[in-house]
Order: C-alpha cells, then sequence, then structure tokens
C-alpha cells in the first residue's frame, strides 16, 4: 500500500524486473513519409523478435518504403493520400491483435531489445504508456548540433517521472512510446499534425492511468540542423498551442504564475526590486507554518523552497517576456518613454538571467554568445508559433497567464 501511494503521487519510481516477453506480446507501429533510407535504419535495429508494421502514409516512393519494409520482415499498408502521422499511427494501431503496441517513428533507432525493458512497466496494471528518452543520434555537427543535444524539445531529460500536468515531465514525445492497447481508446487524435503526443498522455491521464517516462531506455533521433528548418520546425512545434487550448482548457496559458507573485514581479520589473526579496519571505513564511510540525530543519527548508520557487518563476518570466510576450514587452516599453531605458534595462537582465541560468544547468559544447542566441531564437520560435496558431484560431487566450489550478482539477 505504501508502495502504491508513492507511485501514484510521483514520489518514488518503479525499478521493474526483467521480465521475458513473448514475441505476440507487443506489435511495433512505423508510420512514415518518405525517407525510405532512414526507415531501413530504423528497421534494422530491431531485433526482429516483433511483429511490425510499417504505415507508408502516401510516400512518393512508395516501392522503396515497401521494399524496406520487405527486406526486414515488416507487414507493410499504405494510405493512398498523406493523412498525417496521428492517422498513420491509428490505422496501424486498429490492425495490431496484441495486447500492448510501441510507436517508433522512422528516424528514430531504437536500442537493442527494443521495446523489451519498457514493456516491464506495463506489469503494473495500472500504467497505461511508458515512454523512453529521446535522445541527438549524435550524427550532425556544429552549433545548432551541438544545441540540440542539450536542449531538444524531444529530449526529457535525465531523470524518471511520472507523465502528467505539472509534474517534471508534462508529456512525452511520440517519437518512441509503449502501450498498452485497451488504454488507448480511439488513439490518437487526427485533427492534431502536431501535440498529438501531448493530447494522448493528457487523456490518458485524465482516464486514470500512469504514464511512467524512464529514460534508462535511449532511442535516438536524427536532428534538423540547417538553420531554416530547425527553426520552422520549432516554430511548428508551438503551433499546436490553440487547438491543445481548446481541448485541454487549463493547462495552456503562456505563463502560470499566482497572484502575490505577479504582484511581486511587476513591481520588480517597475523598479521597486525590494519587492522579489519581500515576495521570497512572505512564501517562505507560508511554507514553514505548514511544515513547522512536521518536518526537521523546517525553516531552512521553506527558505530554500521559495528561493527556488521564486526563481523559477523569473525563469518562466523571461521566456514569457523572450517568446509570446515579447510585441507586449516592446509596446510597454514604447508607450512608457521616460521609463523606457530603466524597464529596458531590467527586462535584458532578466532575459540574461534566464540564458545564464540555463548555461550552467545545460554546461553545453558551445561559446556562450552562441548558446544565447540559439537559446534566444529558440523562445522566439515558440512565440512566433503561439502567435500564428492564435491567429489562425481567432483564439487567444494562449497568450495570457493564468493562475495555477488546485491540485484536484490537474
Amino acid at each position: 500500500m505504501l508502495a502504491r501511494r508513492l507511485l501514484d503521487a510521483g514520489l518514488a519510481h518503479p525499478d521493474p524486473p526483467r521480465q521475458h516477453h513473448a514475441a505476440g506480446e507487443v506489435t511495433i507501429i512505423v508510420p512514415v513519409h518518405g525517407r525510405a533510407d532512414q526507415l531501413e535504419r530504423c528497421l534494422g535495429a530491431l531485433s526482429g523478435d516483433w511483429t511490425t508494421i510499417v504505415v507508408d502514409d502516401g510516400s512518393p516512393d512508395a516501392g522503396a518504403i515497401a521494399a524496406a519494409a520487405d527486406r526486414f520482415g515488416a507487414r507493410s499498408v499504405r494510405h493512398r493520400e498523406n493523412r498525417g502521422a496521428s492517422a498513420a499511427r491509428n490505422t496501424g494501431l486498429g490492425l495490431a491483435e496484441t495486447p500492448f503496441v510501441a510507436f517508433l517513428d522512422s528516424d528514430c533507432i531504437p536500442p537493442p531489445g527494443f521495446p523489451g525493458e519498457l514493456l516491464d512497466h506495463l506489469a503494473d496494471a495500472a500504467v497505461g504508456l511508458v515512454a523512453p528518452r529521446i535522445v541527438s543520434s549524435g550524427e550532425h555537427s556544429g552549433m545548432i548540433a551541438a544545441y540540440e543535444r542539450c536542449r531538444s524539445p524531444l529530449d526529457m531529460g535525465p531523470d524518471p517521472s511520472l507523465v502528467r500536468p505539472f509534474a517534471w515531465v508534462w508529456y512525452v514525445p511520440s517519437a518512441a512510446m509503449v502501450a498498452r492497447r485497451d488504454a488507448l481508446g480511439r488513439g490518437f487524435d487526427e485533427d492534431l499534425t502536431l501535440g498529438e503526443d501531448v493530447d494522448l498522455v493528457w487523456r490518458l491521464h485524465d482516464a486514470g492511468w500512469h504514464v511512467r517516462y524512464d529514460p534508462r531506455t535511449r532511442v535516438a533521433h536524427s536532428d534538423r540542423v540547417e538553420p531554416g528548418a530547425w527553426y520552422r520546425r520549432r516554430v511548428a512545434y508551438n503551433e499546436s498551442v490553440a487547438p491543445l487550448l481548446v481541448r485541454h482548457p487549463e493547462r495552456l496559458p503562456a505563463l502560470f504564475i499566482s497572484p502575490p507573485a505577479a504582484v511581486g514581479w511587476g513591481a520588480g520589473l517597475a523598479g521597486a526590486w525590494p519587492a522579489l526579496p519581500m515576495l521570497a519571505a512572505l512564501r517562505a513564511a507560508r511554507l514553514h507554518r505548514s511544515v513547522a510540525r512536521r518536518l526537521e530543519g523546517a525553516a531552512g527548508w521553506a527558505v530554500r523552497a521559495s528561493v527556488r520557487a521564486t526563481v523559477q518563476e523569473g525563469r518562466d518570466l523571461g521566456r514569457a517576456v523572450a517568446g509570446p510576450w515579447a510585441p507586449f514587452a516592446i509596446a510597454l516599453a514604447a508607450a512608457l518613454p521616460a521609463r523606457r531605458r530603466g524597464l529596458a534595462r531590467r527586462l535584458t537582465g532578466l532575459l540574461v538571467a534566464l540564458v545564464a541560468a540555463d548555461w550552467f544547468a545545460d554546461r553545453p559544447p558551445l561559446d556562450p554568445a552562441s548558446y544565447a542566441a540559439l537559446r534566444l531564437a529558440d523562445e522566439s520560435a515558440r512565440g512566433l508559433g503561439i502567435w500564428i496558431a492564435c491567429v489562425r484560431a481567432r483564439d487567444f487566450r494562449a497568450l495570457l497567464p493564468r493562475r495555477p489550478p488546485p491540485v484536484s482539477r490537474r
């Protein structure tokens, strides 16, 4: 009972024992559109012990796709026209007859034995889906390749996590995941061209399933390193925000911030810097009151937790200013000519602090100037993608801040 409560709360992470898995337990579904050479590398890395279905989503080189699938003993099915990755995965899901399915994108290279270790998690009847860590394939060099190795949007980091909104890991990418077929229901939302993995994970969470992230299994993914393609892809990822907001209205604002924090940081950026130490002190006092009778060394813990929370708010605010709120920051500075210099200096300081904090966290193999340029370009792509999505949907709620919802509604 204790183990179950710790797992349910995300306070402990399972280390399932290795099990023998029969060939009839899992079907690997590989959606593909073109890129027959990458498909061959992907299929060649699989052990061949599992049933594999390649779903050709209207590729122009259909013969090459079918030949690659046949070469590695995979079943091949084809869409007459390109319907999107979600539809391709759902086609494979509909053909699968095994209790478990694994989704693997054609530009991924799985480790030996995939998805064996991930299947071990599904011995827990509460787990509906588990995902590995997606890492750079390391096949490219240059600034963007180095940045991708430490800041890929597909890499959820080195620490295991229960995946859910407001956890350390909010979602896992559909590039590689293993699921209980009965948990998936209708599968991926085919109306979402991007963000379908976020939607699936959150629907599973809302239905009561556990979703787990296990970084011990690492799947290599081919990066986009050409500057234009890299930037366009980052913009496209964030264009999913508006349609996701319709489906999950409380989970995708530009910034989560409580009213006291908004007042404190607003005052700080206006020049009243003592507001920030006061914010941290008030938060520490509140935390200390809540744990004083239950935690040894409560005062020190409360101070450290308060400082971490305040710093994290600053980083989140910096991301908003560098991304979707950049037009508002520029307009505000233009509307206050008498205070323009001071406001610009403080906003610049916030962005410098954001980049510096990320630099020390990532320890990238890049010089600080190159890393800063790519980091700010990354955030600008996020902002541009959100604005494009909002204009397209005529729904601008994704640009607004929101108070974090209570735990019962997460």
